[in-house]
């Protein structure tokens, strides 16, 4: 084959299908109606919408022939596809912008980006208007950098793809011959338990619950607030609420349109975009309709695009991926060590309280550890989030503490301590200066100065949404809850009020990692406070779980009884989740006698699981809620698994987990938040990450993590901890007296380790 031809609609379907290696030998379609048709002109594949008639349509083409053909190396040509879908959505829709973290490099309408995470020499190259066309040509995989003007562009390729399109579009295709269909199938499930088949109207009228239901009806004419427990069904029902108002605005249309969707993660974008491309049958979210315009992004993307980074040439760190969250630790770390290093700075500190000494010490000779994440919390929470700065009046009123800080971040009794945190974040942002670079949290903070700039009210009008759609809101921060209502259109109702923003947010307090939702700064700055323009919000609350079982439900039950108390009135309450799902097993906890032998019993019993499932190994997870033996196990599993797990280490797209086979996945409970397993192990549950005398802020990010991991499993949810790390946590003491959860004796001494 020379060319792979595609229309948009038909590359982003593909993010439907399970595509296997074999699949790239033909390019076939799925045994289903997909809605797609095959046609070969020419050692041509051309995929296109089984109802086009007409042959006025973007393409992308993408070389397949050659030794530089984009999908040739078999171990790179799965990560590839995913990322000229990312590329098409960046181009032909308002989704997404091509991450960071691909390196892309642009000169006029040639760009290029990394061909994979694990090959960054290794580049795939672009033309975004070749023969001065709105299409977009891959045509080279090349294993190192180039110069583009040396570049082989294999132009003919693409002139004969684009003139034999309406000889493909005018084709009537009989039923493929099996042969065509290898490698490829319908993915069974989407992220979330969604099942595809059924139409936009069909989940409204049949699938939705009554109080699903109340809230797609909800009209704009102010703030909604959508809450429940993991597996109730949030991220569907603001789905399936943008995609039904889009529709209405373009059955009855009263002018353009403009409908935003935000979310904290690229994760998070791609499963809307997976859920809603399955139900958007009239392509709203590929632009069919000019009149209405659907963008889904997230905010940082949309912060980046509107502040123009790339003119000052600043790229901003990404607490996104673990890459962003690695790097800024290693600056906070390297700035504790800098600052021990310094006999007058030691003596300037010698009086900070005993504890925050003691652990100052252990992070200079051991590892930053708990510190150095308490201390991000603080920068994020307080220092970045309100503009603290060292030798500024808002620091000073830090260091003299009346600035207000919650109770349960770390424990800073005097100003000394605070003074000494003060210091660490001056140096820390120098370090970020001399790199050229932005922390996320300050970003942010310069996009909500934008958004309350004269430039931003002379084109709000223009580039503002007329009703903003806004997916797990307990992740975002004070200072981005304070930019959502900015986003919105004024609107002036027929008395010449002004109307309240129509903002739709589905959030869950506990499934958050972090306390960035919780109350700090000057004034009210809690999760609806007057600043954030959400207050006097409606609510809905969703009750019925869709995702899990009634055992696990009873044992996140017991688990939400050990939550610590937080004051956000009228928003932390019990666990009221009722399962749909038949009966299954009763959660099980196995404490073993070291790392080791958790390690190998845990990852043999999941690859055993893995293989054995008829799902694939995305339907089991290994999920750690330790980040220091997360990356102590990422490169063991990496020798000894390689063949058998996936990691998934970011929030950023996890579209290759489609890709998995029989790999099971291993990852962290917070970069799998919206995806869902039948058969979960979430390991090192151990007292030693969360202690009794820990603070509250530690406790409840602890048991947000134990509670987010436990929620993905569908059937079967095994929870390990190890003797050596302090056994067990007693945050499981509830669900263990209470029998939603039961202990399971394990062997004392190491297994063999597996091959």
């Amino acid at each position: 084959m020379k060319a792979l031809v595609l229309t948009p609609h038909s590359l982003f379907k593909l993010s439907q299908f399970s595509i296997g290696p074999e699949w790239f030998e033909e390019y076939g379609l799925p045994a289903e109606n997909c809605g797609l048709k095959r046609v070969v002109i020419k050692d041509m594949v051309y995929f296109l919408e089984s109802d086009r008639e007409t042959d006025e349509t973007p393409l992308i083409v993408v070389n397949v022939g050659g030794e530089d053909g984009v999908l040739a190396d078999p171990t790179t040509r799965s990560t590839i596809l995913e990322r000229i879908i990312t590329v098409g959505r960046s181009i032909y829709t308002e989704s997404v912008s091509i991450p960071m973290g691909w390196r892309k490099h642009q000169e006029d309408c040639l760009f290029s980006i990394q061909a994979s995470s694990r090959e960054w020499r290794t580049r795939v190259h672009f033309d975004m208007y070749p023969r001065g066309r709105n299409d977009l040509y891959v045509f080279s995989r090349l294993d190192d950098t180039h110069s583009f003007d040396r570049l082989d562009r294999h132009l003919t390729i693409y002139e004969k793809a684009r003139s034999n399109l309406t000889d493909a579009v005018l084709t009537q295709c009989a039923e493929q011959p099996i042969a065509s269909r290898a490698g490829i199938t319908l993915s069974q499930r989407l992220p979330q338990g969604f099942v595809q088949g059924a139409t936009l109207e069909q989940w409204y009228r049949s699938k939705l619950t009554k109080e699903q239901r109340e809230f797609v009806d909800k009209p704009h004419d102010g703030p909604v607030r959508l809450r429940g427990a993991a597996g109730t069904g949030k991220t569907l029902s603001l789905v399936v609420k943008f995609l039904r108002d889009g529709l209405a605005a373009s059955r009855n249309p009263a002018g353009p349109i403009k409908l935003g969707f935000l979310t904290h993660s690229f994760a998070s974008v791609d499963l809307v975009n997976a859920i809603g491309e399955s139900l958007d049958s009239k392509g709203l979210l590929f632009g069919a309709d000019p009149n209405v315009k659907l963008e889904v992004r997230t905010l940082y993307d949309l912060a980046h695009k509107n502040l123009n980074f790339e003119l000052d040439q600043l790229e901003p760190l990404s607490l996104d991926g673990r890459e962003g969250r690695r790097l800024q630790a290693e600056l906070i770390s390297a700035t504790l060590k800098e600052l021990a290093s310094s006999s007058i700075v030691s003596a300037q500190f010698a009086e900070i309280n005993q504890e925050l000494k003691d652990r100052w010490d252990l992070a200079v000779s051991v590892d930053g550890g708990r510190l150095v994440a308490e201390i991000m919390n603080e920068f994020a929470s307080v220092l970045d989030a309100e503009g603290v700065r060292h030798g500024e009046e808002r620091g000073e009123r830090y260091a003299k503490g009346s600035f207000p800080r919650p109770t349960w971040l770390m424990a800073l009794p005097t100003e000394l301590d605070r003074r000494f945190i003060l210091e660490v974040h001056r140096r820390y942002r120098r370090q970020l200066g001399e790199m050229n670079t932005l922390s996320v949290d300050q970003m942010i903070g310069d996009f909500n100065l934008f958004l309350g700039s004269n430039r931003w009210d002379r084109i709000r009008q223009r580039d503002g949404y007329d009703a903003l759609f806004v997916d797990e809101l307990h992740l975002f921060t004070s200072i981005e809850r304070q930019t959502l209502h900015k986003l919105v259109r004024h609107n002036i109702d027929a008395e010449g009020k002004p109307r309240r923003p129509p903002i739709f947010m589905a959030y869950d307090l506990k499934q958050s990692p972090r306390d960035t939702f919780a109350q700090y700064g000057e004034g009210d700055t809690t999760l609806f406070a007057a600043s954030t323009g959400l207050q006097n919000s409606e609510l809905v609350k969703l009750e019925r779980v869709f995702r899990y079982t009634p055992q696990i439900a009873e044992f996140l039950a017991d688990l939400d009884a050990t939550f610590p108390a937080i004051d956000v009135p009228g928003e932390w309450e019990a666990y009221s989740g009722k399962a749909e799902l038949a009966d299954g097993d009763t959660p099980e906890l196995r404490v073993f006698h070291n790392e080791a032998t958790l390690f190998n019993t845990v990852f043999a019993e999941a690859q055993k699981a893995a293989r054995a499932h008829a799902g694939g190994g995305r339907r089991v997870a290994v999920l750690c809620a330790s980040d220091e033996q997360f990356d102590r196990y990422l490169p063991i599993a990496a020798g000894r698994y390689s063949q058998g797990h996936l990691p998934i280490m970011s929030r950023e797209p996890s579209s290759e987990l489609r890709h998995s086979g029989k790999r099971f996945i291993f990852s962290m409970p917070e970069y799998v938040a919206g995806l869902q397993f039948e058969t979960v192990f979430l390991i090192h549950v151990d007292a030693s990450e969360a202690p009794l005398d820990a603070s509250d802020g530690v406790r409840r990010r602890f048991i947000s993590n134990i509670y987010l991991g436990s929620s993905r499993a569908e059937k079967t949810l095994n929870i390990a901890a190890c003797m050596t790390r302090g056994g067990r946590s007693d945050v499981l003491d509830m669900a263990l007296n209470r029998h939603s959860l039961t202990e399971v004796a394990v062997p004392k001494k190491p297994t063999t380790k597996s091959r």
